[in-house]
């Protein structure tokens, strides 16, 4: 057969005036959307294109280019390697993503045949593009089958269920079959002996049912005239409806996703005490707070629910939902004058631990961190921190500690172990930086005796800076009260500018954090090691003497988020813990945990607030560690420490012991190593 026979008339079956029609029809969607979408538009102009103290990067900072933007794009929006956590919404998502791509791809060029651009749609062209859009058409309507049993509750993670939403699916879905059902009516009016039409094998498979059924030509060309104008009508209502509804994101979320700034998810952005000398205002109030593209990155948002689910607040019945945050600042508009109270209460906000989770487990890169923090900043600016945390903030600026202790007492707990200070030896290989816990708390001044332990038994070159160490400000900051960061910040690295050291090696991960990743911005540049990652290297080269012992029971590990999560550490404290068991008992791991590691509930300065018995995150978290059914619980955190010690005095029925990697490390030093 000669191959320019080897096609099918575009548009048959539909006259010049229907054609006019469908034009004009497609014209009123247009119009529909752009109008929307130019409120939108207007919506996302309304910000700042300045840092305007919401956590977000200033638009005026540094990008890492067209490359990052690049790798961006091939991550999260060609591999959606974030969706693929939960294989089967991954699996769904890119056939209705891919097919939809297809599909698009087909109609544009069906669109350059019609009006003569290019004459290529015959031979074997058509029947590879027939082809390929079938198999793509077909998985975009199974696809879509699939994500309604996932809102039936078919996954653990369901995502929104509005009807809406429901209603969006249903839309797809029948955009999809009628487009099917329009080409096998045209096959059987049209083309029914054309055996090349099989390369349309679904609309083939559907046509031979209908002819089997008595399907006549006559009838068939009617029906597809009304099946075609039902299945345009339904297309053109899409376009109308996408920056209506959370459709939005799929012109927003791509750009979102090229345009993220690299700027790391445990570090926040500081405030500018210009910006607020000059405008008098602390954090965010209002809508106009925002930088510009922070307000778009709101309509980025899926409603996907997977920050939502991973949430430690929301888990514990607490009024926070990450999602639900971004898209009440998204709807508020310009209908409230500011976001508190109506739109976003101070109790939602209070109830975040800035443990990271919605943020990277978010497919568009929505920043759920930032946005809380700088909600909280204006809450601090107002007054409007009470209890125990406006007790901490308070003690933290007098005295360089939350617990409010004298300064003079936070090396007293090195008190008889020959510690060296920075007086002692002024040029350290090792700075050890003890913390607020590690010197004040007495669970934690256990770890840091161990930490020392660890470090004489290993002969290496250290220090601690003793009564000139200070708070890091982490609490603080992340509380909102950015001016006490500020000054503890500024203090302390303007202290360590007086000392001479290699690197500092500490024992919180909060510390560690603040220290590595929000220090540069004070011009504090440090290399900063965990103490777990420290203590691998020292096994590693042999100047860690270790007793070959049997293990004790099986050994589970929390991932402190600070360290984990923030900062991509959970393999050196795992692999400390192996050489401890040795491969015949390898340690056991709970359901949540490395990346995807379940929040003990301090961080976010929730350690310093008060909290209901039911509803504490620390509990819940406990919970989860006892279904391991290991004898040890494993930190690496003081403040996890202190949460999960604090779950295991309050289960009267449980012996499992919660310990600090070093301390079980120390447990395993030759008699004598490491003493004074």
């Amino acid at each position: 057969m000669n191959p320019e026979r080897i096609t099918r008339e575009i548009l048959w079956n539909i006259g010049p005036v229907t054609q006019t029609a469908m034009y004009l029809l497609f014209a009123v969607s247009l119009g529909v959307f752009a109008s929307r979408f130019y409120r939108r538009w207007k919506f996302w102009q309304r910000g700042q294109t300045r840092t305007s103290g919401d956590g977000a990067p200033s638009e005026t900072s540094p990008r890492d280019g067209a490359r990052g933007a690049a790798l961006r794009i091939w991550r999260h929006v060609v591999l959606q390697i974030r969706i693929a956590r939960i294989p089967w919404a991954w699996l769904s998502h890119m056939a209705i993503f891919y097919g939809f791509i297809v599909l698009f791809i087909g109609t544009v060029l069906v669109g350059i045949e019609h009006y003569g651009l290019a004459h290529f749609f015959y031979g074997r062209f058509y029947l590879t593009t027939s082809f390929l859009l079938d198999l793509f058409g077909l998985a975009f309507v199974v696809a879509l089958v699939a994500a309604m049993l996932r809102r039936a509750g078919a996954t653990k993670i369901v995502p929104s269920s509005r009807p809406v939403d429901a209603a969006i699916l249903w839309w797809l879905l029948l955009i999809g079959v009628t487009g099917f059902v329009i080409e096998s009516l045209r096959i059987v009016a049209h083309n029914p002996e054309c055996d090349f039409e099989t390369a349309s094998f679904v609309g083939w498979w559907i046509a031979a049912g209908l002819q089997n059924l008595g399907l006549t030509a006559a009838t068939a060309t009617t029906s597809h005239f009304v099946a075609w104008w039902v299945h345009m009508v339904m297309v053109f209502v899409f376009i109308a409806i996408i920056p209506y509804t959370k459709l939005l994101h799929i012109l927003v979320a791509p750009v979102n996703i090229a345009l993220a700034r690299p700027c790391h998810s445990g570090r926040l952005v500081p405030v500018s005490l210009e910006e607020v000398e000059e405008t008098g205002r602390f954090g965010t109030e209002s809508i106009e707070h925002f930088t510009r593209g922070r307000l778009a990155s709101f309509d980025a948002c899926t409603h996907c629910r997977r920050c939502e689910s991973a949430c430690p607040a929301h888990a514990t019945d607490k009024p926070l939902s990450p999602m639900r945050v971004v898209l009440d600042i998204a709807q508020a508009g310009g209908q409230v004058a500011t976001l508190h109270g109506d739109v976003i209460s101070a109790e939602t906000l209070w109830s975040c631990t800035t443990c990271g989770a919605c943020v990277h487990n978010c497919p568009v890169m929505i920043d759920h961190i930032g946005t809380i923090v700088d909600l909280r900043r204006h809450l601090v600016g107002e007054g409007q921190v009470l209890g125990s945390a406006q007790a901490s903030l308070r003690a933290m600026a007098a005295h360089g500690n939350p617990w409010g202790l004298p300064r003079a007492e936070r090396a007293a707990w090195a008190e008889g172990l020959d510690v060296p200070t920075v007086e002692d030896q002024p040029t350290p290989e090792i700075l050890l930086w003890i913390g607020c816990a590690g010197s004040y708390d007495r669970r934690n001044q256990k770890v840091s005796r161990a930490m020392v332990k660890i470090l004489k038994a290993a002969n290496v070159d250290f220090a601690i800076l003793g009564k000139r160490e200070s708070c890091t400000g982490d609490s603080a900051r992340r509380l909102g009260d950015e001016f006490t960061f500020l000054e503890a910040a500024q203090g302390n690295v303007e202290t360590l500018s007086q000392v001479s050291f290699k690197k500092i090696v500490t024992a919180c991960a909060h510390c560690f954090n603040t220290l590595q990743n929000e220090y540069p911005d004070f011009g504090g540049h440090y290399e900063v090691q965990h103490h777990t990652e420290f203590i691998r290297e020292l096994i590693d080269t042999g100047r860690l003497p270790l007793r070959e012992i049997d293990p004790e029971g099986t050994i589970t590990f929390h991932d402190p988020c600070y360290l984990s999560r923030h900062n991509d550490g959970s393999r050196a404290p795992r692999e400390v813990l192996n050489t401890l068991s040795g491969p015949q008992l390898p340690i056991v791991e709970p359901d949540r945990h490395g990346h995807d590691g379940f929040c003990c509930g301090a961080g976010g300065g929730r350690m310093w607030m008060e909290e209901d018995i039911d509803k504490r995150v620390n509990f819940a978290r406990w919970e989860q560690l006892k279904e391991t059914e290991a004898n040890t619980v494993a930190v690496g955190c003081p403040f996890c420490m202190t949460m999960l010690d604090d779950a295991a005095k309050n289960d009267e029925q449980s012996s499992i012991a919660v310990k600090d990697v070093a301390e079980l490390v120390a447990e395993r030093l030759p008699t004598g190593a490491g003493e004074p």
